[in-house]
Formats: structure tokens, C-alpha cells, sequence
């Protein structure tokens, strides 16, 4: 990493340079295996939120089996790519240069997924407690939080991004506003994550 610092992570000018100097270790370069077997196993078209969406591999994966898809990221690289893949292959995507903590009031009480992977862990942890009022914000009654959480063989203490994730801290205070609906380790985690992420679901209270 450059000289970036830890307390840039709410710059938009931070994330900007790690996709300039294509330092994006937590790009999978495809739609993540998790995801795509969860997409293909909705029974009805659903409208997803996707925070800090990246290149956008899944929400565009998303979009592609018919489902009504919002990306959001704060970086205007990874945004302008999703734009030229969806309309290269004629996709009809929603996508945001948006800080996640600033989303207009219109997102509210819209969505039936949230899916949420290494956005999390890129935030400064001190905005945890922000970002899951967030989630809650955004989603139906009844809607789902659905992702992984990721690094848990990390400290927060360690620094970052990303920052490590205490499962169990994670799982008592998303309890506050969701009901956990399962919590394991995903046999489709990517394999040098295998050890290090656990797939969550929730329901919005």
C-alpha cells in the first residue's frame, strides 16, 4: 500500500487511488460464488441494494437474471466500469457515486436484500453502528441482510482496510435492528478466505 492513511477511509479520493494503482486485493474478478447461488435460488424477481459495490460483478450478475438492482460505491472508477458493462450487455442496473452514510432519503424502506461483502470491513470502524442503521434504513420490513463478514482472523486494532470483524460483537449488534435467520461458513467461499469469513443472514425486525 502507498502512503495512504488509515483515517482517508471516508475519502472518495482514497478509494479512487487504490483503483488507479490497481491495488484491489479484494476483487474477485467475477460474480462472487456465494451470491450467484443465492440469486439463482430466488424464487421471484426481488429489488437489491448493493453498498459499496466495486466493480460490480455481483450487482451486475444481479441485474442479469431479471432483478431490479442498485449499486452504490464511493469510488467514480469501479462506478463508470458498471456503467459500460451494463450497457454493453444491454442491463438495466441502477448504479450511484454516492458516500453510503449521505444515500437520499429515496432509498428508504425500498429494498428486499441488502448484500453486503468487503464493504463492511472497509469502513472506519468507529461508523459500524452508522452503517447498520443504514442497512435497516434501506430495506422492506421483513427485509434481508444478506453477506459475509470478513476478516475474522483479524484485530481491529491491526488497522486497515480492512478491519478486522469480532464475529460474535458483529452478530449482538446487527441483533439490535435484525433477527439472525443463519450464520455459517459458506462451502462456496472463495478458498484464501475460506477460514477467514462467515456467511450471515438476516431479517429486518
Amino acid at each position: 500500500m502507498s502512503s495512504r492513511l488509515i483515517k482517508n477511509v471516508s475519502s472518495s479520493i482514497f478509494w479512487d487511488q487504490y483503483y488507479i494503482e490497481n491495488d484491489i486485493g479484494w476483487d474477485l474478478g467475477r460474480v462472487t460464488p456465494a451470491f450467484k447461488d443465492w440469486c439463482d435460488n430466488l424464487s421471484k424477481p426481488s429489488k437489491i441494494f448493493v453498498p459499496g459495490c466495486g466493480n460490480g460483478y455481483d450487482p451486475l450478475y444481479f441485474s442479469s437474471q431479471g432483478h431490479d438492482v442498485y449499486a452504490v460505491d464511493f469510488s467514480k472508477i469501479p462506478i463508470n466500469r458498471i456503467k459500460k458493462e451494463a450497457q454493453k450487455h444491454k442491463l438495466q442496473i441502477n448504479v450511484f457515486l454516492s458516500d453510503l452514510f449521505d444515500l437520499n432519503e429515496s432509498f428508504c424502506g425500498q429494498f428486499d436484500y441488502v448484500v453486503e461483502y468487503t464493504c463492511f470491513c472497509a469502513i472506519a470502524p468507529d461508523r459500524r453502528e452508522e452503517y447498520i442503521n443504514n442497512m435497516f434504513n434501506v430495506l422492506k420490513k421483513g427485509g434481508e441482510f444478506i453477506g459475509f463478514f470478513f476478516p475474522l482472523n483479524k484485530k481491529k486494532s491491526e488497522g486497515g482496510p480492512p478491519f478486522g470483524v469480532d464475529l460474535n460483537e458483529t452478530i449482538n449488534n446487527f441483533s439490535l435492528k435484525f433477527d439472525l435467520i443463519e450464520s455459517f461458513k459458506h462451502s462456496l467461499s472463495i478458498n484464501p478466505r475460506v477460514n477467514s469469513e462467515q456467511f450471515v443472514r438476516f431479517r429486518k425486525k
